[in-house]
Order: structure tokens, then C-alpha cells, then sequence
């Protein structure tokens, strides 16, 4: 071969994967390849109203698109719902309660499954319920959108390793929940949030992961609804002790006016900043979808 032409290729080859580099996504989607299992017997009502004991009113069910980002979500992390692209106005207005049973031999083999192995199952039947009650047809994109990402501040992680919680048994209740209190110490694998009256938050772990904290950080109103990415380069377990923060809209409160924010906590506490950027995001784009069929 001639060596421009050499040359020329090989510059091709590189800047092709120098642009696959810097288009894959740094958020992804559930999207398993078929056959996905079904549930045995699923019904799909409108919401309702429950009121609780202490005279809370809350609703039963949530708009499909709520649905369809769960359904999509990767194994222990959060789909924001901006991931979830199209679809008609009645997907984020019409409030569903969907239930499922599993087929027996399924629920069986599920009950001895690790919680995560249990979560799969259930996204991949969440996903045949949705393409077969309300026909969903959706594909597959990677867009550059705004995202979080958490990195070590500047002073430093603050976290440091723990040992690794022992597995526990699918079939045995998980630990209960420690009494609330600063010092109570938290069950390995185990993490406890406080809500005061305030807006305050305090989160509580022992031994978690990453992921887990990612996971909770993304559950938080002062994220909005963008994806969170863990760029900290921390693999392993630790603890949290009293990470304290003024949610959304109290952080100026005259009720709680020393309190952080959210990020400001998190570099504080853990040594962990929160930084606002953009990055390429994979997202589900709805092509079509029906209202439910009848159960």
C-alpha cells in the first residue's frame, strides 16, 4: 500500500475511535436482548386516592413515563426521567397502578436471588408488560445532556475503606431499621435517611458503595432531574456519618440558615464535589404507545 494512503488510514482509524471515545455514554439504559420474561397475571388501574393513618392523603400510581423510566433503569442506579424521550401529553398525565405476579416457577427462583439478580427480573418484566398492554415500541439514542458528576474535591476523598457487608440471605428479612439518633450506629450495607420538619436531611450509612450513593444523591431535588455520574475512582465500602444538608427550597430558611447545601455537604462531609457539566447520555425515545389494554 502506498504510505500516504497508509497514513491516511490509519488517521481515519484513529479519529473514529477518538470520536467513539467521546460519544459513549457515561449514562446508560436498561435494554436487555429478548426473549424477556412476562408476568403471569398483571393488572393496570387508574390511581387512587389512600388516606394513611396519621390522615395523609397520597396516590396510588404514577404517570407511565414514571413507569417506563423504571422499567429502563440499569440494576441499582436511577433513570432520570429526561432519559425517557416522547410520547403523547396522557403518558405524563394519567396516573397508573400496575401490579404483577411473576410466573410460579419464576417467583420461586427469584425469592433465592440476590436483590439486584431480583431488580433485573423484575425491570425485564416491567418491560414486557409495557410492550404488551400498552404496545410501547421505543428505541435507542445517545444525546449530549446536562449531567452531575461526582469527583474527589480538591482537598481529597474523606471516605475511606471499609470491609465489605456479609452477603445476606434472599430469604431472610433485612435488619431492622436503627433508632434515629446521631451516633446509632447503621447495619452494614445499610443506609438510613432523617427528615426534620425544617427541610434538614441527614444520611447515615454503613459500608456502602458508590453506587448507592449515587443513587441517593440522584432521588434529590436539588439534582432536578439530571443523570449522576460517579467519576470518583472509589471502589470500595465506607461509611457515612451525619451527612447534613438544607434541601431544596430551605436552604435559606430562617429555620435552618447554617445548614449547607447539598453539594456543599457532600465536599464537606465526604470530599466528594459535585460538579454541573454535560456529557453524551443514552436515552429511551418513545416511538409509539396505547393507552393500557383491558386487565
Amino acid at each position: 500500500m502506498h504510505p500516504t494512503r497508509t497514513l491516511a488510514a490509519a488517521f481515519a482509524l484513529l479519529t473514529l475511535s477518538a470520536s467513539a471515545q467521546t460519544t459513549a455514554p457515561v449514562a446508560r439504559v436498561f435494554h436487555p436482548a429478548p426473549p424477556l420474561p412476562s408476568y403471569d397475571v398483571a393488572t393496570i388501574k387508574p390511581a387512587v386516592n389512600v388516606t394513611n393513618s396519621s390522615g395523609m392523603t397520597l396516590t396510588r400510581g404514577a404517570p407511565i413515563r414514571q413507569y417506563i423510566r423504571d422499567a429502563y433503569a440499569p440494576t441499582l442506579a436511577r433513570l432520570a426521567l429526561a432519559q425517557v424521550i416522547g410520547g403523547p401529553d396522557w403518558i405524563d398525565k394519567d396516573q397508573f397502578s400496575i401490579d404483577g405476579k411473576p410466573p410460579a416457577d419464576l417467583e420461586v427462583a427469584m425469592k433465592k436471588m440476590k436483590t439486584e439478580d431480583q431488580t433485573v427480573q423484575q425491570h425485564m418484566m416491567q418491560q414486557s408488560l409495557l410492550a404488551e398492554r400498552f404496545h410501547l415500541k421505543v428505541h435507542f439514542e445517545v444525546r449530549e445532556m446536562p449531567v452531575y458528576v461526582l469527583v474527589p474535591a480538591k482537598s481529597g476523598l474523606k471516605i475511606k475503606a471499609v470491609d465489605a457487608p456479609a452477603p445476606r440471605d434472599p430469604n431472610s428479612p433485612p435488619p431492622p431499621l436503627p433508632p434515629p439518633g446521631p451516633n446509632t450506629p447503621v447495619p452494614p450495607g445499610m443506609m438510613v435517611m432523617m427528615m426534620s420538619a425544617t427541610g434538614a436531611r441527614t444520611v447515615r450509612a454503613g459500608a456502602t458503595t458508590m453506587t448507592n450513593l449515587v443513587r441517593m444523591v440522584s432521588g434529590q431535588g436539588d439534582i432536578g432531574d439530571r443523570p449522576v455520574i460517579d467519576q470518583t475512582g472509589f471502589t470500595g465500602n465506607f461509611n457515612i456519618d451525619n451527612l447534613t444538608w438544607a434541601s431544596l427550597g430551605s436552604a435559606n430558611s430562617s429555620d435552618s440558615p447554617d445548614l449547607p447545601s447539598l453539594g456543599t455537604a457532600l465536599e464537606e462531609t465526604l470530599g466528594i464535589k459535585l460538579v454541573a457539566t454535560k456529557g453524551p447520555v443514552e436515552v429511551v425515545v418513545i416511538d409509539s404507545i396505547d393507552h393500557p389494554t383491558e386487565n
